[in-house]
Protein backbone atom coordinates (compact mmCIF):
# COMPACT_ATOMS: atom_id res chain seq x y z
CA UNK A 1 0.00 0.00 0.00
CA UNK A 2 1.30 3.42 -0.99
CA UNK A 3 0.03 6.66 0.55
CA UNK A 4 -0.93 9.51 -1.78
CA UNK A 5 -2.29 13.04 -1.44
CA UNK A 6 -5.57 13.47 -3.35
CA UNK A 7 -7.83 16.49 -2.95
CA UNK A 8 -6.47 17.17 0.52
CA UNK A 9 -6.98 13.57 1.68
CA UNK A 10 -4.34 10.98 2.51
CA UNK A 11 -5.21 7.93 0.40
CA UNK A 12 -3.62 4.51 0.91
CA UNK A 13 -3.96 2.50 -2.29
CA UNK A 14 -3.26 -0.96 -3.67
CA UNK A 15 -3.46 0.65 -7.10
CA UNK A 16 -0.44 2.60 -8.28
CA UNK A 17 -1.52 6.17 -8.97
CA UNK A 18 0.76 7.85 -11.51
CA UNK A 19 0.93 11.61 -11.41
CA UNK A 20 0.26 11.85 -7.66
CA UNK A 21 2.49 12.86 -4.77
CA UNK A 22 3.47 10.16 -2.29
CA UNK A 23 3.09 11.25 1.34
CA UNK A 24 4.05 9.91 4.75
CA UNK A 25 1.13 9.29 7.07
CA UNK A 26 0.50 7.10 10.10
CA UNK A 27 -3.17 6.58 9.27
CA UNK A 28 -4.80 7.15 5.88
CA UNK A 29 -8.18 8.86 5.62
CA UNK A 30 -9.21 6.72 2.62
CA UNK A 31 -8.18 3.15 1.77
CA UNK A 32 -8.31 1.68 -1.75
CA UNK A 33 -8.40 -2.12 -1.59
CA UNK A 34 -8.79 -4.98 -4.04
CA UNK A 35 -11.80 -7.14 -3.15
CA UNK A 36 -15.10 -8.65 -4.21
CA UNK A 37 -17.62 -6.06 -5.36
CA UNK A 38 -21.25 -6.76 -6.32
CA UNK A 39 -22.56 -5.30 -9.56
CA UNK A 40 -25.10 -2.46 -9.30
CA UNK A 41 -28.65 -3.67 -9.78
CA UNK A 42 -30.35 -2.53 -12.97
CA UNK A 43 -33.63 -3.09 -14.78
CA UNK A 44 -35.21 -2.32 -18.12
CA UNK A 45 -36.08 1.21 -16.97
CA UNK A 46 -32.58 2.33 -16.01
CA UNK A 47 -29.07 2.04 -17.37
CA UNK A 48 -27.36 3.88 -14.52
CA UNK A 49 -23.91 2.60 -13.53
CA UNK A 50 -24.65 3.51 -9.89
CA UNK A 51 -26.55 1.93 -7.03
CA UNK A 52 -27.06 3.65 -3.69
CA UNK A 53 -27.23 1.40 -0.64
CA UNK A 54 -28.50 3.28 2.39
CA UNK A 55 -26.80 6.58 3.18
CA UNK A 56 -23.23 5.33 3.21
CA UNK A 57 -22.51 3.06 0.23
CA UNK A 58 -22.40 3.57 -3.53
CA UNK A 59 -21.72 0.92 -6.17
CA UNK A 60 -20.25 2.08 -9.48
CA UNK A 61 -19.53 -0.03 -12.55
CA UNK A 62 -17.61 0.63 -15.76
CA UNK A 63 -18.91 -2.35 -17.79
CA UNK A 64 -16.25 -4.84 -18.77
CA UNK A 65 -13.56 -2.90 -16.93
CA UNK A 66 -14.06 -2.52 -13.17
CA UNK A 67 -16.57 -2.34 -10.32
CA UNK A 68 -16.20 -0.12 -7.25
CA UNK A 69 -17.84 -0.08 -3.84
CA UNK A 70 -17.42 3.26 -2.05
CA UNK A 71 -18.21 3.21 1.66
CA UNK A 72 -18.77 6.24 3.89
CA UNK A 73 -16.11 8.35 2.20
CA UNK A 74 -13.43 6.17 3.79
CA UNK A 75 -13.09 2.89 1.92
CA UNK A 76 -12.99 2.00 -1.77
CA UNK A 77 -13.12 -1.62 -2.88
CA UNK A 78 -12.45 -2.46 -6.53
CA UNK A 79 -12.74 -5.60 -8.64
CA UNK A 80 -11.60 -5.85 -12.23
CA UNK A 81 -13.94 -7.27 -14.85
CA UNK A 82 -13.03 -9.43 -17.85
CA UNK A 83 -11.37 -6.75 -19.97
CA UNK A 84 -10.13 -4.50 -17.20
CA UNK A 85 -6.65 -3.66 -15.97
CA UNK A 86 -5.28 -1.76 -13.01
CA UNK A 87 -4.32 1.11 -15.31
CA UNK A 88 -7.89 1.42 -16.60
CA UNK A 89 -9.30 1.22 -13.07
CA UNK A 90 -7.11 4.15 -12.02
CA UNK A 91 -8.72 6.53 -14.51
CA UNK A 92 -12.17 5.86 -13.00
CA UNK A 93 -10.83 5.96 -9.44
CA UNK A 94 -9.34 9.42 -9.92
CA UNK A 95 -12.47 10.91 -11.47
CA UNK A 96 -15.93 9.57 -10.65
CA UNK A 97 -14.94 7.45 -7.65
CA UNK A 98 -12.96 10.15 -5.85
CA UNK A 99 -15.86 12.49 -6.61
CA UNK A 100 -18.21 10.11 -4.78
CA UNK A 101 -15.81 9.99 -1.82
CA UNK A 102 -15.70 13.78 -1.61
CA UNK A 103 -19.49 14.09 -1.81
CA UNK A 104 -19.89 11.39 0.85
CA UNK A 105 -17.68 13.59 3.02
CA UNK A 106 -20.07 16.53 2.43
CA UNK A 107 -17.37 18.68 0.83
CA UNK A 108 -17.75 21.52 -1.67
CA UNK A 109 -16.24 20.10 -4.87
CA UNK A 110 -15.90 22.19 -8.01
CA UNK A 111 -15.06 21.01 -11.52
CA UNK A 112 -12.03 23.27 -11.50
CA UNK A 113 -8.27 23.48 -11.79
CA UNK A 114 -6.48 25.80 -9.39
CA UNK A 115 -3.24 27.76 -9.39
CA UNK A 116 -1.55 30.00 -6.83
CA UNK A 117 -0.58 33.56 -7.75
CA UNK A 118 1.15 35.77 -5.16
CA UNK A 119 0.25 33.40 -2.34
CA UNK A 120 -3.46 33.12 -3.16
CA UNK A 121 -5.42 30.60 -5.21
CA UNK A 122 -7.45 31.09 -8.36
CA UNK A 123 -9.97 28.34 -9.16
CA UNK A 124 -10.72 27.96 -12.89
CA UNK A 125 -14.07 26.23 -13.45
CA UNK A 126 -15.58 24.86 -16.61
CA UNK A 127 -16.99 21.72 -18.22
CA UNK A 128 -14.74 19.09 -19.75
CA UNK A 129 -13.02 20.50 -22.81
CA UNK A 130 -13.38 24.15 -21.76
CA UNK A 131 -9.62 24.55 -21.44
CA UNK A 132 -9.27 24.99 -17.68
CA UNK A 133 -6.22 22.71 -17.38
CA UNK A 134 -4.52 24.43 -20.33
CA UNK A 135 -5.18 27.90 -18.93
CA UNK A 136 -3.93 26.80 -15.50
CA UNK A 137 -0.73 25.40 -17.02
CA UNK A 138 -0.19 28.63 -18.98
CA UNK A 139 -0.62 30.70 -15.80
CA UNK A 140 1.96 28.48 -14.11
CA UNK A 141 4.37 29.24 -16.96
CA UNK A 142 3.78 32.94 -16.26
CA UNK A 143 4.89 32.58 -12.64
CA UNK A 144 1.94 30.86 -10.96
CA UNK A 145 2.16 27.65 -8.97
CA UNK A 146 0.14 24.48 -9.51
CA UNK A 147 -2.48 23.62 -6.86
CA UNK A 148 -4.96 21.15 -8.41
CA UNK A 149 -6.21 19.79 -11.72
CA UNK A 150 -9.84 19.24 -12.75
CA UNK A 151 -11.16 18.72 -9.20
CA UNK A 152 -10.88 21.42 -6.53
CA UNK A 153 -12.13 21.03 -2.96
CA UNK A 154 -13.06 24.38 -1.43
CA UNK A 155 -13.07 24.63 2.38
CA UNK A 156 -14.15 27.33 4.78
CA UNK A 157 -11.40 28.01 7.28
CA UNK A 158 -12.07 28.31 11.02
CA UNK A 159 -10.28 31.67 11.05
CA UNK A 160 -12.44 32.97 8.20
CA UNK A 161 -12.16 32.92 4.44
CA UNK A 162 -11.95 30.01 2.02
CA UNK A 163 -9.11 27.89 0.72
CA UNK A 164 -8.37 25.26 -1.91
CA UNK A 165 -7.24 21.96 -0.47
CA UNK A 166 -3.83 20.73 -1.63
CA UNK A 167 -3.85 18.08 -4.32
CA UNK A 168 -1.02 15.73 -5.19
CA UNK A 169 -1.84 15.35 -8.87
CA UNK A 170 0.03 16.72 -11.84
CA UNK A 171 -1.28 18.70 -14.80
CA UNK A 172 -3.31 16.51 -17.16
CA UNK A 173 -3.12 17.89 -20.69
CA UNK A 174 -4.03 16.84 -24.21
CA UNK A 175 -1.14 16.40 -26.61
CA UNK A 176 -1.94 19.59 -28.55
CA UNK A 177 -1.83 21.64 -25.34
CA UNK A 178 1.49 20.06 -24.41
CA UNK A 179 2.89 20.96 -27.81
CA UNK A 180 1.58 24.53 -27.80
CA UNK A 181 2.92 25.18 -24.28
CA UNK A 182 6.27 23.45 -25.03
CA UNK A 183 5.85 21.01 -22.13
CA UNK A 184 6.94 17.80 -23.88
CA UNK A 185 9.97 17.53 -21.60
CA UNK A 186 7.73 17.17 -18.53
CA UNK A 187 5.21 14.73 -20.06
CA UNK A 188 4.87 11.39 -18.21
CA UNK A 189 2.24 8.62 -18.32
CA UNK A 190 -0.91 8.61 -20.43
CA UNK A 191 -4.04 9.45 -18.42
CA UNK A 192 -6.13 6.64 -19.93
CA UNK A 193 -5.30 3.97 -22.49
CA UNK A 194 -6.37 5.11 -25.95
CA UNK A 195 -6.41 8.79 -24.99
CA UNK A 196 -4.00 11.40 -26.29
CA UNK A 197 -3.90 12.98 -22.83
CA UNK A 198 -0.95 12.83 -20.44
CA UNK A 199 0.21 13.62 -16.94
CA UNK A 200 2.62 16.56 -17.03
CA UNK A 201 4.90 17.37 -14.12
CA UNK A 202 4.44 20.89 -12.70
CA UNK A 203 7.46 23.16 -12.65
CA UNK A 204 7.52 22.85 -8.84
CA UNK A 205 6.23 20.31 -6.35
CA UNK A 206 2.54 20.25 -5.46
CA UNK A 207 1.75 22.45 -2.48
CA UNK A 208 1.32 20.41 0.74
CA UNK A 209 -1.00 22.93 2.46
CA UNK A 210 -4.31 24.60 1.69
CA UNK A 211 -4.06 27.87 -0.26
CA UNK A 212 -6.30 30.89 0.50
CA UNK A 213 -8.82 31.37 -2.31
CA UNK A 214 -8.83 34.83 -3.90
CA UNK A 215 -11.22 34.35 -6.82
CA UNK A 216 -13.13 31.87 -8.97
CA UNK A 217 -13.26 32.16 -12.75
CA UNK A 218 -15.84 30.26 -14.79
CA UNK A 219 -14.89 29.60 -18.42
CA UNK A 220 -17.71 30.07 -20.91
CA UNK A 221 -17.45 29.67 -24.70
CA UNK A 222 -17.76 32.88 -26.70
CA UNK A 223 -20.42 33.02 -29.39
CA UNK A 224 -18.23 35.05 -31.75
CA UNK A 225 -14.52 35.69 -32.34
CA UNK A 226 -14.72 39.03 -30.52
CA UNK A 227 -12.19 39.85 -27.75
CA UNK A 228 -12.47 37.83 -24.56
CA UNK A 229 -14.44 39.41 -21.73
CA UNK A 230 -13.85 38.87 -18.02
CA UNK A 231 -16.58 40.27 -15.77
CA UNK A 232 -17.65 39.88 -12.17
CA UNK A 233 -20.98 38.12 -11.66
CA UNK A 234 -23.87 39.22 -9.49
CA UNK A 235 -24.53 36.93 -6.50
CA UNK A 236 -27.57 35.36 -8.19
CA UNK A 237 -25.69 34.64 -11.41
CA UNK A 238 -22.65 33.38 -9.49
CA UNK A 239 -24.72 30.88 -7.49
CA UNK A 240 -26.38 29.52 -10.62
CA UNK A 241 -23.14 29.20 -12.57
CA UNK A 242 -21.14 27.61 -9.75
CA UNK A 243 -23.97 25.19 -9.06
CA UNK A 244 -23.63 23.97 -12.67
CA UNK A 245 -19.89 23.55 -12.10
CA UNK A 246 -20.10 21.27 -9.08
CA UNK A 247 -18.03 18.18 -9.86
CA UNK A 248 -20.35 15.28 -10.80
CA UNK A 249 -23.36 17.51 -10.14
CA UNK A 250 -26.06 14.99 -11.09
CA UNK A 251 -24.47 12.34 -8.91
CA UNK A 252 -24.33 14.77 -5.97
CA UNK A 253 -28.03 15.51 -6.49
CA UNK A 254 -28.85 11.80 -6.33
CA UNK A 255 -26.88 11.65 -3.10
CA UNK A 256 -29.20 14.28 -1.61
CA UNK A 257 -26.64 17.09 -1.54
CA UNK A 258 -28.48 19.80 -3.50
CA UNK A 259 -29.56 21.94 -0.54
CA UNK A 260 -26.24 21.61 1.23
CA UNK A 261 -24.25 22.49 -1.89
CA UNK A 262 -26.47 25.52 -2.52
CA UNK A 263 -25.76 26.74 1.02
CA UNK A 264 -22.03 26.08 0.63
CA UNK A 265 -21.89 27.99 -2.66
CA UNK A 266 -23.92 30.88 -1.22
CA UNK A 267 -21.43 31.18 1.61
CA UNK A 268 -18.52 31.09 -0.82
CA UNK A 269 -19.75 33.90 -3.07
CA UNK A 270 -20.37 36.12 -0.04
CA UNK A 271 -16.60 36.12 0.54
CA UNK A 272 -14.98 35.34 -2.81
CA UNK A 273 -15.49 37.14 -6.16
CA UNK A 274 -16.76 34.96 -9.02
CA UNK A 275 -16.01 36.05 -12.58
CA UNK A 276 -17.26 34.88 -15.96
CA UNK A 277 -14.55 34.53 -18.62
CA UNK A 278 -16.17 34.44 -22.05
CA UNK A 279 -13.59 33.55 -24.68
CA UNK A 280 -12.70 31.36 -27.60
CA UNK A 281 -10.52 28.41 -26.62
CA UNK A 282 -7.79 29.38 -29.07
CA UNK A 283 -4.11 28.58 -28.52
CA UNK A 284 -3.16 31.72 -30.44
CA UNK A 285 -4.86 33.79 -27.71
CA UNK A 286 -3.68 31.89 -24.63
CA UNK A 287 -1.05 34.44 -23.59
CA UNK A 288 -3.58 37.26 -23.94
CA UNK A 289 -5.97 35.22 -21.78
CA UNK A 290 -3.27 34.80 -19.12
CA UNK A 291 -2.51 38.53 -19.07
CA UNK A 292 -6.20 39.38 -18.78
CA UNK A 293 -6.68 36.96 -15.88
CA UNK A 294 -3.60 38.17 -13.99
CA UNK A 295 -4.56 41.82 -14.47
CA UNK A 296 -8.07 41.11 -13.18
CA UNK A 297 -6.68 39.26 -10.14
CA UNK A 298 -4.71 42.35 -9.16
CA UNK A 299 -7.97 44.31 -9.08
CA UNK A 300 -9.92 41.74 -7.04
CA UNK A 301 -10.44 42.65 -3.40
Amino acid sequence: MINYLICGLSVSSELLLPGHSIVETASAEVNVLRGQVPAPCSNEHTSTPYQFIGDSTVLFRAPGVVRFQIIDGKEILFELEAFGSDEQAVSFLLSTVIGIVLHQRQLMVLHASAVMVDGQALAICGPSGAGKSTLAAAICQAGGHFVSDDISVISRESVGGYSVRPDGRQHRLWADSIQQLSLAGRKTEVVRAGWDKFHVEPADNALPVAVPLKAVIVLCPASSPSPATLSRLSPADAVALLDRNVFRRQLAERMGRSAQLFAQIAGLIADVPVLRFERLADFARIQDDVRQVLNQLERCK
